[in-house]
């Protein structure tokens, strides 16, 4: 061997390790990049942890929401897409805590009126166009009244938009409508909506409820004193027996699915009922004689809203064992289809 040469073995390492040192830096490089694309334009989708809605189902911001256009986030960050959803509502009505929480912003933001809130849960919500009084930092309980919906939206009717992110780290946003039980939107024709709600239809069995008046009360003018709030949808209000034999109900629910049941609206006092007529019309009760009136109905979803899914076959099967029934007019063959109404029986 000759005096200055390197032994075989010693340049093969010399040369691992540059390979190696290459590819270390190569890779060190396109996190570098990853990285600030992240931190510049944001996450454009969420992980399944991420879109994972909470376990207690939201109190909804106003009443009776109907989504008029759904969640459908673009591919990339920087792409067109729609990162919420816009639901039904008209400007001046109240808008309601989905969650207990503070208040986190409320201004203007690219021309429209808006407000934010951070909830317990460490979720950022997001309402455009709407206004409030309260100040950054403010804290309510779920289904507290916080503003109201403003002037102004980018539907062809009057909306409201709403955005949900995780509070902290990259800002992802996720589909909203997990969160109300709203998977999918059921609306009744025009046409079929008669005036007022449908009556008991006697003779059929387990289908009589109680939804009637009680305690010298008046539909819709119950006070809050006189019912209690939902252990599994905060910011819901029933009859306190009807309130205790439901959450029973969604205790036994939840053993079966792995989530309470989820309550879209339940109580709705007489200035709710006028707020959805002037909405909604004919597709709304006459105010003073909605079932939800009397604190003893409930609707809900999360899939108990379609028939013939898993969760509304259980729900046929094992509500009425805690007194929750589905009334004759609301079921498949009825003559008010609902898979969604559910009523207390005395």
């Amino acid at each position: 061997m000759h005096p200055f040469a390197v032994p075989s073995r010693t340049v093969q390492a010399i040369r691992s390790a540059q390979i190696a040192h290459r590819i270390c830096t190569v890779i060190t490089a396109c996190l570098m990049v990853a990285a600030f694309t992240i931190t510049e334009v944001g996450m454009p989708l969420a992980s399944a942890a991420e879109r994972a809605a909470p376990g207690v189902t939201w109190a909804s911001p106003i009443p009776a929401m109907e989504i008029l256009e759904a969640f459908d986030p673009p591919k990339e960050a920087w792409l067109a897409g729609h990162r919420g959803i816009d639901v039904n509502a008209m400007s001046g009505e109240p808008l309601h805590a989905p969650a207990a929480g503070v208040l986190r912003f409320r201004g203007s933001v690219a021309g429209a009126e808006t407000v934010s809130i951070e909830t317990d849960s460490g979720y950022i919500v997001s309402f455009q166009a709407a206004t409030s009084d309260l100040k950054k930092g403010d804290e309510f309980a779920a289904g507290e009244e916080i503003g109201e919906v403003g002037d102004g939206s980018h539907c062809d009717t009057s909306c409201l938009h709403i955005g949900v992110w995780k509070a902290g780290g990259n800002k992802v946003y996720i589909d909203p409508a997990k969160f109300f039980g709203h998977e999918q939107s059921i609306l009744l024709p025009l046409a079929r909506k008669p005036a007022r709600e449908p009556a008991e239809e006697p003779g059929k069995d387990s289908t009589t409820s109680g939804a009637g008046a009680w305690g010298g009360h008046r539909n819709g003018r119950i006070p809050d004193s006189a019912m209690c709030v939902l252990g599994s949808a905060p910011g819901q209000m029933l009859r306190c027996d009807a309130q205790k034999s439901f959450d029973r109900l969604s205790h036994a629910y939840e053993a079966r699915f792995n989530a309470p049941i989820s309550v879209t609206d339940a109580y709705r006092d007489y200035a709710t009922q006028v707020i959805l007529k002037r909405r909604k019309g004919r597709m709304a009760a006459t105010p003073g004689t909605s079932n939800h009136g009397w604190a003893l109905a409930v609707d809900l979803g999360g899939g108990i809203n379609s028939f013939g899914s898993a969760e509304h076959q259980w729900m046929r099967a094992n509500a009425p064992k805690f007194g929750w029934i589905h009334p004759g007019w609301a079921r498949q063959g009825g003559s008010l289809p609902e898979p969604w109404h559910w009523e207390f029986r005395k």
